[in-house]
C-alpha cells in the first residue's frame, strides 16, 4: 500500500510538473546566418559631450521562400528542393511578436523613454507595420531593432559601459487569446566568449575546489551568493551552467593536483 501510495504522489508531482500543452502554434526557430550585428562608434565633443549612434540588430524570423512567417511544422531544406506547395502553418503577423536577449540569456527591456513607439516596458516587441516612404519607425524595421544609446564599441570613453561581451540573440513568440508558444532563443556571437580563466569561477585568479563549490552552489540555486564568472564557470563549453561543468572541474582539479 505504502509503494502505490509513493508511485500515486510521484505521479501528482510530475504532472504538476509538466507544462500545459497548447494549441497555439510554435513559432519556426529565426534563422541565424542572415544575422548582423552594426555597431557604431561613439564620438566625442570638444566639450567633452559623448555622442551616440544607433547600434541596430539585423535579423530574420521563422519563414517561408515567399516570406511568411511560419510554424515550426514547416521544413525548409525540404521545400527547397521541392516545387510543389507544401502543407504548414502560416502565422499572422498580429499575433507575432519577439524578444531580445544578450549574453546569457539576458532579456532586454525596450523602455518608452527609448522607444516612443511603446506605451510601456516591454520585453516581446510586435513587428511594426513598416510603411513607405521610409521603411522603418525611428527604432523599429522589419528586420530588427535600433538599440539607441547602446554600443559595445566602449574603449576610451570613460563611463560607457559595453551593451554586451559576447553575444545578441532573438526569441519569436506567437499569442492567441492569451496563449503564446515561443521559438527557441537564437544567437549570433559576435565576438569570442570571454573567458580568462577557464574553472576560475569565483574570479580569484585561481583554479581550486572553492570554484567546484561555487559552480555547485550556483547549478542547485540558480544564483550566484558571491562573485561568479559565468563564462570562466562553462567549462565544457555547451553556453549553458549545468551538472556536466561542475564534473570536468572537479576533474581537471583532481589532474592539477
Amino acid at each position: 500500500m505504502k509503494k502505490i501510495s509513493l508511485l500515486l504522489t510521484m505521479l501528482l508531482a510530475y504532472c504538476a510538473s509538466v507544462p500545459a500543452q497548447s494549441n497555439v502554434p510554435v513559432p519556426a526557430d529565426p534563422d541565424p546566418t542572415f544575422f548582423e550585428w552594426y555597431d557604431y562608434a561613439p564620438y566625442q565633443m570638444p566639450d567633452g559631450e559623448i555622442l551616440m549612434s544607433s547600434s541596430w540588430f539585423y535579423l530574420t524570423y521563422g519563414m517561408d521562400f515567399y516570406g511568411n512567417l511560419v510554424a515550426n511544422d514547416y521544413d525548409v531544406s525540404i521545400d527547397s528542393c521541392i516545387v510543389h506547395t507544401l502543407e504548414y502553418t502560416i502565422l499572422d503577423k498580429d499575433k507575432f511578436s519577439y524578444s531580445i536577449y544578450t549574453d546569457w540569456d539576458e532579456i532586454f527591456v525596450f523602455n518608452p523613454e527609448e522607444y516612443p513607439e511603446l506605451d510601456a516596458p516591454t520585453t516581446m516587441v510586435p513587428i511594426f507595420n513598416i510603411l513607405p516612404p521610409s521603411g522603418s519607425t525611428d527604432n523599429f524595421e522589419m528586420w530588427g531593432p535600433h538599440f539607441p544609446n547602446r554600443t559595445n564599441r566602449v574603449e576610451g570613453f570613460e563611463g560607457l559601459e559595453p551593451f554586451f561581451l559576447w553575444r545578441i540573440g532573438i526569441q519569436t513568440h506567437y499569442t492567441v487569446d492569451g496563449v503564446t508558444a515561443s521559438s527557441n532563443i537564437v544567437y549570433l556571437n559576435v565576438y569570442p566568449k570571454p573567458v580568462t580563466m577557464l574553472g576560475d569561477v569565483n574570479d580569484d585568479g585561481e583554479v581550486n575546489i572553492t570554484d567546484a563549490i561555487v559552480l555547485i552552489n550556483y547549478i542547485l540555486n540558480d544564483e550566484a551568493s558571491q562573485p561568479f564568472n559565468k563564462y570562466n564557470a562553462d567549462v565544457n563549453d555547451d553556453d549553458s551552467h549545468n551538472i556536466t561543468d561542475a564534473i570536468d572541474l572537479i576533474n581537471m582539479i583532481l589532474n592539477e593536483v
